[in-house]
């Protein structure tokens, strides 16, 4: 399948993520295909389970239908079990959409294991739409205020990152958003600095150290935007916790799978994993 794939089953955290996904579509020009996983049932009730499925799915779409413009698209009922339905569905996609629920601020692990797994291999980008529950008088009820729509990057040089850059250089392109490639930085990443051995630096050294990574890597992505809709951030600080903190307010957070630190035996690095836990706006991840 080509395009959007947004899988849903029912819930208002699905739901939130096919209107991401329609309007994903429209501003992108992909078409629209909402994916739904049948439950494993055995052979003999397997047609039964599928054709209620479908008059599921179609109930679901004609009520999103309701929520939006006019707009185009399909719906496939596949048989389980959901994430190998899903991975092999959205091989050839330009996109795979899902939606999560957030328990809690405090709640540990709360990307739930079929979004890990999808997350984890899937070869195209994955954007998950969260629904977040927050007590009242959370300050991040009010976002902060914004100067138009804009699209936040992690990069730290490493080739998931620089796709990163690049796939967010191409989402701000055709919706006109502005896009924010954020370098966070600390001593510990960065030292030594060439030629500095047996001394320390100047702090400013290393933050002109980090610009000269951050420009490098837009470079290398061939970022190719007007330059009042570029605005590169070198931050010093914990990579997860200023992406988390850009986050809010933002349309979208793009971030490699994986960084440069952690163990190659990891598919998703723990930037990644705290950032698709925490984030304030949409998340989507690419493997690079």
């Amino acid at each position: 399948m080509e395009g959007i794939l947004v899988g849903v089953n029912g819930t208002v955290e699905a739901d939130e993520a096919l209107d991401w996904a329609v309007r994903e579509a429209s501003s992108s020009g992909h078409p629209l295909t909402v994916v739904r996983v049948a439950p494993a049932v055995d052979e003999a009730r397997l047609t039964g389970v599928l054709e209620e499925v479908r008059a599921e799915t179609a109930a679901i779409l004609d009520r999103a239908r309701e929520r939006h413009e006019p707009f185009d698209a399909e719906y496939a009922v596949l048989p389980g079990p959901v994430p190998d339905a899903l991975l092999t569905a959205s091989a050839d996609a330009q996109m795979l959409v899902l939606g999560r629920r957030r328990r809690g601020r405090i709640g540990r692990r709360v990307l739930g294991s079929v979004s890990t797994t999808v997350v984890e291999n899937a070869k195209v980008p994955v954007t998950v739409v969260r629904h977040i529950d927050r007590p009242t008088g959370d300050p991040l009820d009010v976002p902060p205020p914004s100067d138009g729509p804009r699209v936040v990057v992690g990069v730290d040089t490493s080739t998931p990152s620089v796709a990163a850059l690049r796939h967010a250089a191409e989402v701000a392109a055709h919706s006109g958003a502005l896009l924010e490639p954020v370098f966070a930085w600390q001593i510990t990443t960065l030292a030594p600095l060439p030629g500095s051995w047996g001394w320390a630096p100047p702090i400013d050294d290393y933050e002109n150290f980090a610009r000269e990574c951050l420009d490098a890597a837009i470079s290398a992505a061939e970022v190719d935007l007007p330059a009042g809709r570029l605005r590169p951030r070198v931050v010093h600080g914990q990579a997860a916790k200023v992406l988390i903190e850009a986050s809010q307010g933002a349309d979208r957070l793009v971030v490699g799978a994986r960084g440069l630190g952690g163990f190659d035996r990891l598919l998703l690095g723990s930037t990644s994993r705290q950032v698709l836990d925490f984030a304030g706006c949409p998340v989507t991840v690419l493997r690079g």
